[in-house]
């Protein structure tokens, strides 16, 4: 982890041991379960191999989970 950071639920992390932005859906028993933004399958890490994502990864992880809005016409 990054010092002064902890994960929490709800929020992104990226996974140092493979590079993968995930959203903390749960911290249990020493884990922290993570899943891709937009969905996929669930992943467990140590939280101690999570760091917080850089303005750009956040921004990249934001525009994956929001819908698209219909077309006015």
């Amino acid at each position: 982890m990054t010092d002064g950071w902890t994960p929490t639920t709800g929020a992104y992390a990226v996974d140092t041991t493979n590079g993968r932005i995930g959203e903390v859906r749960k911290l249990f028993e020493g884990s922290a379960y993570l899943v891709p933004p937009g969905g996929g399958a669930e992943w467990a890490v140590a939280p101690s191999a999570l760091r917080p994502p850089t303005a750009e990864e956040g921004w990249r992880a934001q525009v994956w989970t929001r819908p698209v809005g219909r077309a006015q016409g």
